[in-house]
Formats: C-alpha cells, sequence, structure tokens
C-alpha cells in the first residue's frame, strides 16, 4: 500500500475515481527507475536528492508512489560498516557527556580501541544505521510497464483502506479467496444472487480495535480477487463525514498486474485442534469447502463426525459484537450446526452461544458444544487379529508407557486407535485435555 498522504484520487457527485497512472506515466516511471540504478552502491539519502529533483507540483504523487514500490519490493539496504551503530552509541552514551573536542576525540580513540577498528569507522558508525546513511541496492529488474501496474494495485488497495464495506464477486478463483479471506481473519458474510456468490466483507472504517492491521489484511485480499477473469468490487468508503462509493470491475485487469501477497499464518491454533478432538476419538476434516444454507454460506474451518453426526467448526479472526450476533442468528434460523469460536484480542462485546478464548481454547466448552450436536456416542471399535495383538503387546510391554503420548508412534505404525489398548489390558484416563495417563486393568 501507499501512504496516506500519497493517495491520488478524484471525488465527484458521491464517487470515487483513483487516478490510475497508464502509458503516458511509463516514461516517468522509467526516470525514477534509471535514477534507483544509479542510485545503488550510494547512500539512501543520495537516492532521495536525486528523486527529488524531478519532481513538481503536478508529478510528486507518482514520483513518490513509484519510489515507495520500489523500495517495498525491490531496494535492499546495508551499511558498509563492520561494526554495529547502537552498540557503538550504547559504549559512547555510557561514558556520558563530552564537554570540549579534545575529550571526544579521547572517549571516540577509547571506542576505537574496545572495538578493535580505527576512528574513522567510529565516527560513521555512530549515525550508520539511520536511513540517509545506509547503502542501497536496486535487487532485480522491472519495466516501467511492470511499475506502473504495481502502483496501479497500491493504489487501489490504498483507496478501499477506510471501507465501511467492501463487496465483491468474481467468476472464478473462489477457493483461494475463502482461503484468503480466512486467513487473514476477515469479517465477511456471503450469499447467493442467483448463481453467484457475493462477498461482503466489513471495512476498516467499521471497526473498533486493530485497524491498521485489519486494513492491511483487506489491501493482501485484493490481488486474490483481481486474478479472477471477471470480477467486481464495490465500496463504500468513509472521508470525513461523508460516505462515497468505489466501483470498478474487470474490464480495468489491464491496469493491474499479476501477483499474490504474502499472508503470515500461523496453522499451529488448527493444528492443535485437530489433534485433540481426533485424540478424544471424533473425525477431524480440516477446510471442508464452503457451507451452503439458504441464501448464506459459511467458510467452516472444520467437520466433527462420530456415530453418524457432524457438526461444523468456525474459528473467526477480527470480529464486533453485531458482526457476530447477526451471524449467530442466521445459524439458529437455518439450523446449520455451526460452533463458532473466536480470539478475544481481535474482537469485543458480549454475545451468546459464542466460544471466546485468549491464548489457547478452552476445549472443555468446545466439547460441551460438540456433545450438543453430536451426543455421546462412542466410535465404532474395529476388530483386530490375533498376530496382531500379541506384536503390539510385546513392543508396548517394551516401553512400559505412562502416558499416551509415549505409544502414539506405535498406533501410527499400524494406523489404529488407542481404543484397541482395552484389548491389551490397558485402559487410557484422562487427567485433562492436555494430558492421558496409561494405566494396567
Amino acid at each position: 500500500m501507499l501512504p496516506k498522504e500519497l493517495l491520488d484520487v478524484r471525488r465527484y457527485r458521491g464517487k470515487v475515481f483513483p487516478k490510475f497512472a497508464g502509458k503516458k506515466d511509463f516514461e516517468l516511471a522509467e526516470r525514477v527507475i534509471r535514477i534507483f540504478k544509479a542510485g545503488s552502491g550510494k547512500k539512501y539519502g543520495v537516492l532521495k536528492k536525486a528523486l527529488k529533483s524531478i519532481e513538481d507540483a503536478k508529478n510528486f504523487k507518482k514520483v513518490r508512489g513509484f519510489s515507495k514500490i520500489l523500495e517495498d519490493r525491490f531496494l535492499e539496504r546495508r551499511s558498509k560498516i563492520d561494526v554495529d551503530p547502537l552498540k557503538v552509541r550504547e559504549f559512547l552514551f555510557e561514558r556520558g557527556y563530552v564537554t570540549s573536542r579534545s575529550e571526544r576525540e579521547r572517549v571516540i580513540g577509547y571506542a576505537a580501541r574496545y572495538f578493535k577498528t580505527d576512528v574513522e569507522k567510529i565516527e560513521r558508525a555512530i549515525y550508520a544505521d539511520l536511513d540517509e546513511e545506509q547503502v542501497v541496492e536496486l535487487e532485480g529488474d522491472v519495466s516501467p510497464e511492470e511499475l506502473v501496474r504495481l502502483y496501479n494495485l497500491s493504489l487501489l488497495q490504498t483507496s478501499l483502506f477506510n471501507s465501511l464495506r467492501l463487496t465483491f464477486w468474481t467468476s472464478s478463483n473462489h477457493k483461494e479467496i475463502f482461503r484468503a479471506i480466512k486467513r487473514l481473519g476477515l469479517i465477511y458474510e456471503l450469499y447467493y444472487e442467483g448463481e453467484k456468490i457475493v462477498v461482503d466483507v466489513m471495512g476498516t472504517a467499521s471497526i473498533l480495535k486493530l485497524t491498521r492491521k485489519y486494513g492491511t489484511s483487506i489491501a493482501k485480499l485484493v490481488p486474490y480477487v483481481l486474478k479472477a477473469r471477471e470480477w467486481k468490487i464495490r465500496a463504500e468508503i468513509l472521508e470525513g463525514s461523508r460516505i462515497y462509493t468505489l466501483e470498478i470491475d474487470s474490464k480495468y485487469s489491464n491496469l493491474f498486474p499479476v501477483v499474490e501477497e504474502r499472508i503470515d499464518y500461523d496453522s499451529s491454533l488448527e493444528e492443535e485442534f485437530c489433534r485433540k478432538l481426533r485424540s478424544l476419538g471424533y473425525e477431524v476434516v480440516r477446510e471442508p469447502g464452503l457451507l451452503k444454507a439458504g441464501r448464506h454460506a459459511f467458510i467452516p474451518d472444520f467437520i466433527v463426525r462420530r456415530g453418524g453426526s457432524e457438526v461444523y467448526v468456525e474459528i473467526v479472526g477480527f470480529w464486533t459484537e453485531e458482526y457476530l450476533k447477526r451471524k449467530l442468528e442466521k445459524i439458529r434460523k437455518l439450523n446449520v450446526p455451526l460452533l463458532v469460536v473466536a480470539r478475544e484480542e481481535f474482537g469485543e462485546g458480549k454475545v451468546d452461544g459464542l466460544i471466546t478464548f485468549s491464548k489457547r481454547i478452552p476445549y472443555n466448552l468446545v466439547l460441551r458444544e460438540i456433545r450438543k450436536f453430536i451426543g455421546t456416542t462412542e466410535p465404532r471399535k474395529r476388530e483386530y487379529d490375533s498376530k496382531l495383538i500379541e506384536r503390539l503387546k510385546e513392543e508396548i510391554e517394551k516401553i512400559g508407557p505412562r502416558y499416551l503420548e509415549e505409544l502414539r508412534p506405535i498406533l501410527e505404525k499400524y494406523d489404529i486407535d488407542e481404543f484397541v489398548l482395552e484389548k491389551l489390558g490397558y485402559r487410557v484416563v484422562w487427567k485433562s485435555l492436555d494430558r492421558a495417563e496409561i494405566e494396567k486393568i
């Protein structure tokens, strides 16, 4: 994205029109690229001064916008000094104030001896980690056309940052889009208009917490929408006390690059959920696909099954009280077997039927809700031949296990569950959802 001060749009009769770059801007983009190439191996301050020289009242937003794209995507920064500037400053500041040139030279000389280098390098190291002092290098090759398209993408993302609501439709790429929505933790609603699936994403201006992080998440979704063969975006954007509308569709696809934004995603929570539920004898399926219910649809994270019954589980990201109340009301009306779990830090409010958590999912509450849908029917036990039973008994006796986790490698080796242990003269005693002990019968 671009900084807000570089947002270049025209507002007219309640609508917002981003001033996208085109062929007429290729020459300016090429000049910016040439300056970056000429600045490779020089200090960042020198590069910025050269860029400033080509700015004027008409083009300064595009010059700075092109520069921002190159800096973020293609520019490497490094220091020529082999001494850590922070450690040098800490060392000098610990020596206290100096009140004369001779005293300063004495302290600098002392630092040079301490860091086993010369006085000149210490002088240069004091501020070597400041942006202006760092040496820059342009990595990779970028054409003016590519730079213009990347700029247009960033301009669109920045234009959408202050949106109240973002609504879009695509003809393809649904699976990637839905996965991105989930991994970015966005507040969404899906509904059908005929055969079309329409996506409503709550905008940054509609939430109260972590707005910068949420706005960045919306920006990362945009390239997935633009990758579809056909698409249409409509956004309501808050500017001061006025609401403007931005509309754009795939007729403008040639303005944008085909890129994917990197999504930093920690899957450990989902992996833990699968592991714990499976250890209790449930079948757990991850990312089961779209759940359709009337006009509406949901993107569950799991299906949990046992004894012919099932329940969907969704772990939501960002949330608001109003959004989840509306979602849970739809679920109840449509009689959808869906359990919703949410992080406390990503929203606020009290919602009946919602399970919230801070650091760890409260599995005791999750199980209580799952059993309302599935009941407590035990899974059907498999039959095992006598030779396998004897082999298992020998291997387990060699270990002399105290905890169930010690037997996991053997159970996985033979693709069996813990219920076979009863046939071997052991029972599993669950002390908590994290710890199961093995006892002899």
